[in-house]
């Protein structure tokens, strides 16, 4: 295991880095795996053009399609829930969104190691024609089982190749603006669970739900498709023999990160799943009320990735992650628990989409910068794990609480698992930044 802390130049763009981040005099501390040194160009397309914004527009349209549809998922929850599946346990329902996420993260492992050995344009299209087929074949299915395994399994096997290259191609091709570059393409997630969530419930309304599956998976199968040309990467990734990249284990730092990852992502889900059916259980609103505030949630989330994205480049990813971790947190404990209100929820909704969309903008930037580009499709499957892990921890004990400590009316002990999972993710948070530095006012 290499890992150079040098101060040199990446393709004669990359700012400085100190040689050791408790003894550098200055405010900016930057690491660069040796691997990124040693890394070739894998196309004479120049950083920072024009062409990095079209590999910048071609991830925002997969991941607006691939991970929107994972993220307005709570429609179909809320659909099943309270109409097609009245008799199914919550727990039960819930599964088909947690397996379509988790089948995507541990697609993403595997999908990591193809991005390394094959073309990641050839790989985001055949993404797409399998995100298209498991929709429209999930349209012909009449019970939970079989949703599961199309909506579900076969979706999320898709989704996980443009999920890998969507995460990890954008810091790539920008150098100066990577945080901003970043944090658009992955505005698209939010984006797309934002328009989804309002389109889904639209089409369910007007023509049932076998035909708004039927017309998402033609529209993702054609326009991800479409984007596919463009989604390259950069720079000529290390070729791993080994699908998963064990040895990363052993680097202490590594395993701090992945498990805040882990937890952060067991959070991530929860409000956008409980949102819909809680606006109607609790708080006795409408389902389309309870549709738009996960639409609003959404939104926000594209305000937090956008925002925190530019703010990376001037304050540091880590920091960002750690602040947004804070706040959303703060959000669950303060406006959630101790409340059950209207105003409260909104709150709720504003301070927690902001703050999870500036994590999820943020998690690859500061794995590019604190691990390395040149094994960042590698980096990124290896985190997959942790995603899917984190998948675990999250929906299914969260529904399994409402269902049998709340008896599908309370949310109380439910809402208190949800809050707590961010508050674990900041330990390893800040015990991470301690390994770089224990400097406060230090860029990173």
């Amino acid at each position: 295991m290499e890992e150079a802390n040098a101060i040199k130049e990446l393709d004669d763009a990359s700012p400085p880095i100190a040689a050791n981040a408790h003894q550098a005099s200055w405010d900016k501390v930057e690491l660069v795996a040796s691997a990124d040194l040693r890394a070739e160009l894998a196309t004479n397309k120049p950083p920072e053009g024009a062409y990095a914004w079209m590999v910048i527009f071609a991830c925002f349209i997969s991941l607006m399609l691939s991970i929107g549809i994972n993220d307005a998922y709570g429609v179909y929850q809320q659909h099943y829930q309270l109409t097609e599946f009245p008799d199914e346990s919550t727990a039960a329902i819930s599964w088909i969104g947690t397996v379509q996420f988790l089948i995507m993260c541990l697609g993403g492992v595997f999908s990591g190691f193809l991005c390394e050995h094959f073309d990641t344009r050839v790989l985001n299209a055949v993404g797409a024609a399998t995100m298209g087929v498991a929709f429209i074949a999930g349209s012909f299915c009449t019970s939970v089982g079989a949703l599961m395994a199309t909506q579900g399994l076969l979706y999320g096997f898709g989704a996980s190749f443009p999920f890998v290259a969507g995460t990890s191609i954008p810091s790539q091709w920008f150098i100066q603006r990577q945080g901003l570059a970043t944090g658009i393409a992955l505005a698209g997630s939010g984006i797309g669970g934002m328009w989804m969530t309002s389109a889904t419930s639209a089409l369910i309304e007007s023509l049932g739900r076998p035909w708004a599956m039927r017309v998402t998976g033609i529209i993702t199968m054609v326009a991800v498709l479409a984007v596919s040309p463009w989604m390259r990467v950069r720079l000529v990734p290390n070729r791993s023999e080994r699908i998963i990249d064990w040895s990363l284990i052993k680097e202490q730092r590594f395993c701090l990160y992945l498990m805040a990852l882990i937890f952060v992502i067991a959070a991530y889900f929860g409000p956008f799943y409980q949102v819909p059916s809680y606006s109607v259980v609790v708080l006795h609103k409408s389902e389309s009320w309870g549709s738009n505030m996960d639409t609003l949630m959404n939104g926000l989330s594209v305000v937090g990735r956008l925002s925190v994205g530019l703010l990376a480049d001037m304050v540091g990813p880590l920091n960002l992650l750690i602040a947004n971790t804070v706040l959303a947190a703060l959000s669950l404990l303060v406006f959630w628990v101790p409340f059950t209100a209207v105003g409260t929820l909104l709150a709720v909704i504003f301070l927690f989409g902001f703050a999870i969309g500036g994590i999820v903008s943020v998690i690859p930037v500061v794995a590019a910068q604190v691990f390395g580009l040149a094994r960042l499709p590698s980096i990124i499957g290896m985190l997959f794990v942790g995603y899917f892990i984190g998948g675990l921890l999250g929906v299914p004990p969260m529904s399994a609480l409402l269902d049998n400590v709340g008896h599908r009316t309370d949310y109380t002990s439910s809402i208190w698992y949800m809050a707590m999972l961010p508050v674990c993710a900041l330990v390893f948070l800040v015990a991470m930044r301690f390994t770089i530095t224990r400097k406060l006012r230090v860029k990173i």
